[in-house]
């Protein structure tokens, strides 16, 4: 009887501590501020600026940004260095690259992505392992167009300003990311609203940039290897972490992305998909 009790104690320790469980020893993740929180500090901006045809725009949108704190500095900063072999926490922007959440509702969104926490969890595996940081994008686009500005620039100034690197998983240095709320599970599901606000956003962040920005892409074209690899020769980028990159991506589809772009160039703009259709 002993020795059974000895085994089934055993048993026990075995299954607590296996990889099936792991999640029972993960550190809870800390929150760097709660929905609540961020929408109450939002501010409402709006932007006026002139398209290469000659055309004026107006965009409204929300800023609901994020905090960086010194210690989200200090590990954007090793992460870029670690995977890009850069020392630089800022972005040197070339290209939008759109993304969609399939996690439901805004608020549900940013709660379930890591947006609002200090890292991603440890469950996510081999994302984790990459750099202890959280998800990012730079923006988001809700259900009925409204625009929301997670990462805002360090200034709204044309010619002097910079924005912060935010981790997608990824962490891209040259492309500023912007989000979509789909519903669950359903990634290409973009709304009307949304396309033609994915497209006006664009068309200011390429007049920001000076016209910088040549390219778009959706997040799921950088899934294949020989996409990827073509992506770091073409913007001269190395990345010493490729085992632990994304892959199986779904993201907003080559179809919306066609729309967007064409509706983006409507407007006297020359932008390409930097993967083709």
């Amino acid at each position: 009887m002993i020795r059974g009790s000895l085994l089934l104690s055993l048993g026990w320790l075995i299954f607590l501590y296996s990889p099936l469980h792991a999640q029972q020893i993960f550190p809870l993740l800390t929150g760097l501020i709660s929905y609540q929180d961020l929408q109450k500090k939002s501010v409402n901006r709006q932007i006026v600026w002139t398209n290469s045809d000659g055309s004026r725009e107006t965009l409204d949108f929300i800023e609901m940004a994020i905090p960086v704190s010194e210690e989200i500095k200090s590990k954007t900063r090793q992460f870029v260095q670690n995977v890009y072999g850069l020392d630089s926490i800022y972005l040197h922007p070339k290209m939008i690259v759109f993304h969609a959440m399939g996690d439901g509702d805004l608020k549900n969104s940013l709660e379930v992505s890591s947006f609002l926490h200090d890292r991603m969890p440890q469950s996510w595996g081999s994302l984790s392992k990459a750099g202890s940081l959280p998800n990012g994008a730079h923006f988001i686009i809700d259900r009925d167009g409204t625009v929301i500005c997670l990462s805002p620039p360090d200034r709204y100034e044309k010619k002097n300003h910079r924005w912060f690197i935010k981790r997608h998983q990824d962490g891209n240095p040259v492309a500023l990311g912007i989000e979509n709320v789909t519903p669950r599970e359903n990634y290409v599901d973009l709304t009307p609203a949304q396309l033609e606000a994915n497209a006006k956003l664009a068309r200011w962040l390429v007049s920001f940039e000076a016209d910088k920005i040549k390219f778009v892409a959706s997040h799921h074209q950088f899934n294949a290897d020989s996409s990827y690899d073509r992506f770091l020769i073409f913007f001269r980028l190395q990345n010493f972490k490729k085992e632990f990159r994304t892959r199986g991506r779904r993201d907003i589809g080559n179809k919306n992305l066609a729309v967007i772009l064409q509706k983006i160039n409507q407007r006297g703009l020359q932008l390409q998909s930097f993967f083709g259709n």
